[in-house]
């Protein structure tokens, strides 16, 4: 039959559940930590060597140097005249425990801390959007999908969406997402102990990024829609409220201010439209071409509708509220961001609508994740940041490369990896690394832009051959795979009624 089910009611529930487990079917526990562990091993096989943003250097030199000041050019004049990073502490705190490990290796090697330290707190996305795909499985569940269709929406997000391409960078987009796809699920389970986890990462969610104040308003909006005791319902605008607290201490320290969050927060209603087609549909930002799957969450919301429709509203109320508040700000486009960085937060759940999609939807799924991987591939052995460092030394006009389809970064980023890759395999790493001086636009006096953006190129600087690390890399991959097939759930077995 082409869909096998257990017949006859007067099974009981254990002995349904024995006998599915008897047959090997995975539970939803297992699916989800196979999804975290497969997902974690791959992107730990291909991690950059370092860190290339401003903002990421910013928040990792807070740990490095035991300090909330920075050196000028990695944050803004605040109190007394000092310098403070002017992005936010969450993830600066969770890098704490990484930079310890790397002091002492740096000693040992006699390498300078910022580049270990670097290397090691990388592993902080890679494991943050490892967790955030297995809750893309566990948030399908919560709707009505299948293990099979939970386990594709997560893959589909993992290799198929921007996902994968900050998972290489140390942006907080990584760490929001998944405090989001977190409280989403909690917020859907609704059991007194999963709300007050819903509730703990709408305070962590603000924390990460001041955007992340959409969460507790949205979570408690839908737990008074599913008549949840009053005061449950309100613990998740407790967790943001107090979160905004304490961010605010935080400014106060910084800045004087209680609210002067660093980056300048201006909205314009009048920004709106130019931000919303830019996020969505620019050829250098658009959502459309650099996560062309997320498009089949339009056919999940309409199947979830129909049974969900509190659910489907949550996840799509979140996606609008991030898409508003960015869109109406002028730097809507993030900076040097690949695809619409800003909307990250808000594509798990639209993912883990696409997991209630049949058919030849399915297919379509599949083939569009295909094209969202092709379109983010190059990045993986490569910063993404080299292309517009070639651009602006081409003299190319930043709103270019927002809106001109042929400086549209998707179409260039091949030929930029392949240019950073030919640099690499030109100069010695080692001597390229004795190089001083703050982090460069420039590819002539940029040590990042100039070489194989993955860990085990530089293993060299530390004493190690180059072909370990290759060989270290490739078994993470086989690995991850193993996991990720073995967790592949099977159709149930019919069963004939006793």
């Amino acid at each position: 039959m082409n869909n096998p089910v257990i017949h006859g009611e007067g099974l009981g529930k254990r002995y349904r559940r024995a006998l599915l487990l008897d047959r090997g079917l995975p539970t939803s526990r297992k699916l989800a930590w196979s999804l975290a562990l497969g997902t974690a091993l791959i992107y730990l096989a291909f991690l950059p060597p370092g860190i290339y943003s401003i903002d990421g250097n910013s928040m990792l030199a807070i740990v490095t140097r035991h300090s909330l000041t920075v050196p000028v050019g990695l944050g803004i004049p605040g109190r007394d005249g000092l310098v403070y990073s002017s992005w936010y502490p969450l993830q600066s705190l969770l890098a704490v425990p990484f930079v310890a490990v790397a002091l002492p290796i740096s000693r040992l090697f006699h390498v300078p801390l910022h580049f270990i330290a670097a290397a090691f707190a990388g592993v902080l996305p890679a494991l943050f959007t490892a967790a955030t795909v297995s809750l893309v499985a566990l948030i399908s569940l919560q709707l009505g999908s299948t293990l099979q269709g939970a386990r594709r929406a997560a893959l589909c997000f993992a290799a198929g969406t921007i996902s994968m391409v900050y998972v290489r960078t140390f942006y907080a987009e990584p760490l929001l997402s998944l405090l989001v796809a977190g409280g989403i699920y909690f917020a859907l389970v609704r059991t007194p102990r999963a709300i007050v986890l819903a509730a703990l990462l709408a305070l962590l969610a603000l924390l990460a990024k001041p955007s992340g104040i959409l969460l507790a308003p949205a979570l408690s909006a839908y737990l008074f829609m599913k008549k949840t005791p009053p005061l449950l319902a309100l613990a998740p605008a407790a967790g943001g409220g107090s979160g905004f607290f304490l961010y605010s201490l935080y400014n106060f320290f910084r800045f004087g201010h209680f609210l002067n969050f660093g980056p300048r927060w201006e909205f314009h209603l009048s920004a709106l439209p130019e931000g919303v087609a830019g996020l969505l549909i620019s050829p250098g930002r658009g959502l459309l071409w650099y996560s062309p799957v997320v498009l089949l969450a339009i056919l999940g919301f309409r199947k979830a509708w129909k049974s969900k429709p509190l659910e489907a509203l949550l996840i799509t109320a979140l996606f609008a509220g991030f898409l508003g508040m960015h869109a109406a700000v002028p730097y809507w486009h993030g900076g040097w961001s690949w695809g619409p960085r800003y909307l990250l937060p808000a594509l798990p759940g639209l993912m883990a609508l696409t997991a209630l999609l049949e058919g030849k939807a399915t297919k379509a799924l599949l083939f569009l994740s295909f094209l969202g991987f092709l379109v983010g591939a190059p990045t993986l052995v490569s910063y993404y940041e080299r292309y517009y460092a070639e651009a602006n030394e081409q003299g190319v006009p930043e709103n270019d490369k927002f809106w001109s389809p042929s400086r549209a970064p998707l179409l260039h980023a091949w030929g930029a990896a392949s240019h950073e890759i030919a640099d690499a395999r030109s100069q010695d790493v080692r001597e390229l690394f004795r190089q001083r001086g703050a982090p460069s636009q420039a590819i002539a006096s940029s040590r990042a832009l100039r070489v194989v953006a993955v860990w085990w190129w530089v293993l060299p600087i530390v004493h190690i051959p180059q072909v370990f690390g290759a060989f270290v890399s490739l078994a993470l991959v086989i690995y991850g795979c193993w996991v990720l097939q073995s967790a592949k759930p099977s159709s149930p077995p019919e069963v004939a009624c006793p």
